[in-house]
């Protein structure tokens, strides 16, 4: 019974391992992407792009990324603790365009949802 378990948790370990590895290689196939050909979007986008359309493909299996992609979705609210903390030593600029702010982000949500809505509808015809 016990070396079932620590089988288990060898090859959870290692699934774990591997899929962590493989988001890696795609973030710093992006950030050399982005160095080695001067373009001017963030490395980690290009790796995330480089991930996504690997996926749409076919050429990476979903099963290869979900260990790690499950871990980081279950503290994915961990993620916004520093920012929220951050946004806290500018409370005065915030007290004073908050309407600015409210309004901005209303409105590009609005924006954002229309957009995606419209798209939606185009494509599914």
């Amino acid at each position: 019974m016990k070396r079932s378990r620590a089988r288990e948790f060898f090859l959870n370990s290692l699934a774990l391992l591997r899929s962590a590895a493989l988001i890696f290689a795609f973030l710093y196939a992006g950030k050399w992407l982005k160095i080695g050909f001067c373009i001017p979007v963030s490395g980690s986008i290009i790796g995330l792009l480089l991930l996504f359309f690997t996926l749409a493909i076919g050429i990476t299996k979903l099963e290869h990324i979900l260990p790690t992609g499950k871990l980081l979705l279950q503290y994915l609210v961990l993620f916004f603790v520093p920012v929220g903390v951050g946004l806290l030593s500018y409370i005065d600029l915030l007290s004073q365009h908050w309407l600015a702010i409210v309004v901005s982000s209303v409105a590009s949500t609005v924006i954002v949802l229309i957009v995606i809505g419209w798209l939606f509808q185009r494509l599914s015809r």
